[in-house]
């Protein structure tokens, strides 16, 4: 069997659909059939997908973790693995170094609550749920689309995709990106009604519940979230759960008041999501500032220093274009760094940037690896190593580059700026990318 947390004990809210986890793409819960975590956990569609992973098959909507484990990189099923005794745990980073025995999360025994026969998971088996309300979001980000950002739906409001973004199937600006089918209605979001419900569900039927994870849009932007944490915080096992969210840190918020619905967890952690350095910024996350981002995280950290805040970096093309300011700009907020990859759309994948400038790629990696040992920031360099064996598995896709290209140009008209004000190493010239 290929265990997995996500599929055996937990729950993915996202965009109109529920599935396992963030990555799961086709054994999906319309949420318009069922949205209480009771009435989805067990059905037909999850059992299926953990009876294909009981018989050692990645699911067809689990192809993300298949090929990252196909080139030798760490997925998101093995973000957590099992011990002796089956129980699951998240190893941590530590320098170089990665520690089995932190990170506990299933002390009952998650494969204890699993049935093999009927493929259930006992309501004692939900040890992680991850919520997305909306897309609402101040920020446009390049890698970003409109399902996970009303940002892109203002700045694509009066765009008519033409000839040539059909041709290269852009499906972020032609608006079919991350979408599960034809039908608008698999995009709605959840109400605040619906959230309360979602909790009261949670409270009542499932106990051994540990970790909850809130994805945007952006959280600190939306009148769902606080009023969610203030009833999670009655959950019998409040004092035992950790809350973590993604935000980007820019929006308008009290950091007093974030801390205070905050206290009633046992841990609590902000996934800020960066991205970019400082240079290109406001380019990659249109309408951030670098310098409130800056300000924000040191004016939380004066107050809380009980909740980890950790950086975040989704690798696409465009870091890999600047990799060298990227680490220096993270490391200088200070903060514990953490990376994904983006492996859809494909023409933002990092890997392309192999295909006309691997020696080029190389050197950089190397600059920016003498530039990590100067910090003790003591997970960079393990997450620094993810990125690049990543793109150094992975077999680039021509026609994907040359997509990136055209995205590039159309997402600056429509954006209304320009590459070559914020790239050093690279510019485009004729519309090629070059090194400069």
């Amino acid at each position: 069997m290929k265990p997995c947390l996500y599929m055996l004990g937990g729950i993915n809210y996202k965009n109109g659909v529920i599935s396992t986890c963030p990555r799961q793409g086709d054994q999906l819960v319309l949420q318009k059939d069922a949205y209480l975590p009771s009435d989805v956990f067990n059905h037909e569609n999850f059992k299926k997908a953990r009876e294909q992973l009981y018989n050692d098959i990645f699911p067809k909507g689990c192809k993300l973790c298949e090929e990252m484990e196909d080139i030798g990189a760490q997925s998101m099923r093995k973000d957590f693995i099992l011990n002796k005794d089956n129980n699951f745990y998240r190893p941590f980073v530590k320098g170089d170094e990665i520690d089995y025995t932190q990170g506990h999360y299933d002390e009952q025994g998650l494969m204890k609550a699993y049935n093999p026969e009927t493929h259930e998971t006992a309501k004692e088996g939900l040890r992680h749920i991850e919520i997305r309300f909306s897309n609402a979001c101040n920020f446009a980000c390049l890698h970003c689309s409109k399902v996970f950002s009303s940002g892109w739906i203002s700045k694509l409001k009066k765009y008519e995709p033409d000839k040539e973004d059909k041709m290269y199937d852009l499906k972020q600006l032609l608006g079919t990106e991350h979408r599960h089918g034809d039908d608008d209605d698999n995009e709605m979001g959840i109400t605040l009604d619906q959230a309360m419900e979602i909790c009261d569900d949670l409270i009542e039927n499932f106990p051994n519940l540990l970790w909850i994870d809130f994805a945007g849009g952006e959280l600190l932007y939306q009148k769902q979230f606080f009023p969610t944490l203030k009833r999670l915080a009655e959950h019998p096992n409040a004092k035992r759960m950790k809350i973590s969210f993604h935000s980007n840190f820019n929006a308008n918020f009290n950091v007093e008041e974030l801390s205070e619905y905050l206290q009633p967890f046992n841990q609590s952690a902000i996934l800020i999501s960066v991205d970019a350095g400082r240079t290109f910024y406001s380019y990659f996350r249109h309408g951030g500032s670098w310098d409130q981002l800056k300000k924000n995280i040191q004016d939380y950290r004066k107050i809380n220093q009980k909740t980890f805040l950790t950086t975040t970096c989704t690798a696409s093309i465009y870091q890999m274009l600047d990799i060298y300011d990227v680490m220096d700009s993270f490391l200088d907020l200070g903060c514990e760094f953490d990376a994904s990859i983006v492996q859809s759309p494909a023409y933002l994948d990092p890997s392309l940037i192999m295909l006309e400038f691997e020696k080029e790629t190389l050197w950089d990696i190397e600059r920016t690896r003498k530039l990590l040992d100067k910090y003790k920031i003591l997970n960079a360099p393990y997450w620094f190593n993810y990125i690049v064996k990543y793109i150094e598995g992975k077999e680039p896709n021509h026609r994907d580059y040359m997509r990136f290209l055209h995205y590039r140009k159309k997402s600056d008209m429509i954006w209304k700026q320009n590459f070559n004000d914020y790239f050093h190493h690279y510019q485009i010239v004729d519309d090629e990318l070059v090194r400069a």
